[in-house]
């Protein structure tokens, strides 16, 4: 009997040592040892590396601007970069949470997390961050070939949407620039022209309000997305066709088609087709009506 109570005990206790092993148990550390302090000279960085589960993104810094240069060519957004940037520079490193690779999957590091490589003038840093915290104000990450796990004081969030990193900017005309447009749509056409300070349409007066407010759209105007396998020369002769005259004696020029239950749009000399929602098609090419109040 009492060889049989030794038994149930001792299997009750194995059973209690893998619960409390998978649920991490043997991971908490509340002290701060051996924890470095994460300094990133996030103002010096010239070159960011972004691996995704299933893409890899390239920035490139050059004078102030940033570039993406894979998976194409171009530049990026900067409010994105920025973002990352502020958040690498706010973060910090609370406790280690593990040291040990067979359990970097309970915290996030494995196939679903991302790879952050930094570059700078003397310098560089790996980082891989995971998606999820202990909480919604922490994430855990794995720094350069050490093995430890970190948990950290604040969060990095990488977009996994590829189209985030790019700059969507189509066009910018500048506010108060623009002294005439040739709207061109599939059935009508009609002229929009600054004439003595009063705006006219088809060589009628026009609502001032709503001619202003229209030519906004394109200081700057941006697209929802990108249409990749939509070449720019496809828009060469579209359907709808804007041609602006600036007061600096420039033009520029937007197209556009119906495409996919959305509007594929490029500008004069631009490599790339934007996507924008079917819903702005109206915004952007009006109907005369609508800027002459009637």
């Amino acid at each position: 009997m009492r060889q049989k109570q030794t038994l149930v005990l001792g299997g009750t206790l194995v059973v209690l040592l893998v619960i409390a092993w998978a649920s991490g148990v043997f991971d908490r550390n509340p002290s701060n040892v051996d924890v470095p302090e994460l300094d990133l000279p996030t103002s010096e960085i010239t070159h960011i590396s972004v691996t995704l589960p299933d893409a890899t993104i390239t920035l490139e810094k050059q004078g102030l601007q940033w570039f993406m240069r894979e998976p194409v060519d171009m530049p990026a957004d900067s409010a994105t970069v920025v973002r990352l940037l502020n958040e690498l520079e706010s973060l910090s490193l609370n406790n280690r949470a593990t040291s040990n690779p067979d359990r970097y999957g309970i915290y996030g590091i494995d196939s679903t997390a991302t790879t952050v490589n930094l570059t700078w003038p003397d310098g560089a840093e790996n980082l891989v961050i995971s998606r999820q915290g202990r909480d919604y104000m922490s994430i855990y990450v794995k720094i350069g070939d050490g093995p430890n796990v970190y948990s950290t004081k604040g969060r990095v969030t990488v977009s996994q949407d590829l189209d985030r990193w790019r700059d969507r900017q189509i066009l910018d005309l500048g506010i108060g620039t623009v002294v005439s447009a040739r709207v061109t749509r599939p059935d009508d056409s009609y002229e929009v022209s600054l004439n003595n300070g009063v705006w006219m349409v088809d060589g009628q007066p026009g609502d001032s309000l709503q001619v202003t407010n229209w030519i906004r759209r394109f200081t700057p105007l941006s697209g929802d997305g990108f249409f990749d396998d939509i070449p720019v020369q496809i828009l060469t002769d579209a359907s709808y066709r804007i041609d602006f005259s600036t007061s600096t004696n420039t033009t520029s020029s937007v197209q556009a088609m119906p495409a996919e239950s959305a509007i594929a749009i490029t500008s004069g000399g631009s490599q790339f087709t934007y996507r924008v929602y079917e819903s702005r098609l109206t915004q952007l090419f009006p109907d005369p009506s609508s800027l002459t109040g009637e």
